[in-house]
């Protein structure tokens, strides 16, 4: 019987004499990830695309093809909102029914009244600086 891609994995990585915890510092792939990698358990992975994508990273970085695995995982990915792990244990605010929806900023003018203070004073001392040069004052 032949060994499956975890088996291959977790193999390959001993035979370089790395940790888990060497190889998860390599990829960016936490270690419990790896492990469930090496035991061929996907479902910890939120979607078909993180695991597919996570075996690949590890399968190049150990050296082991996994890209027969990987085209069998393509066909899983019709995932529905409901599947993403992530949303399932986010809380749902709900508002109160009597709460007042946030009331919309309008643009402040004190920004353009700084703009064209300074701006003011700009012009006014370049034309100061230019009668004070044309009267020979300077």
């Amino acid at each position: 019987m032949s060994e499956s891609i975890g088996e291959q994995l977790r193999k390959a990585r001993q035979a370089r004499g790395w940790s888990l915890e060497q190889v998860a510092h390599a990829t960016c792939i936490r270690p419990d990830k790896l492990t469930a990698l090496e035991e061929d358990d996907y479902s910890s992975f939120p979607s078909p695309a993180y695991s597919r994508g996570f075996l690949t990273m590890y399968g190049k970085y150990v050296g082991v093809d996994v890209s027969a695995e990987a085209r069998t995982m393509e066909g899983h990915s019709a995932l529905h909102i409901k599947d993403y792990q992530y949303l399932k244990n986010v809380p749902v605010r709900q508002l109160p029914e009597d709460s007042v929806a946030p009331r919309e900023r309008t643009p402040s003018v004190v920004p353009l009244l700084v703009f064209g203070g300074i701006l003011i004073l700009a012009v006014a001392i370049i034309w100061l600086l230019m009668t004070v040069r044309r009267l020979g004052l300077a």
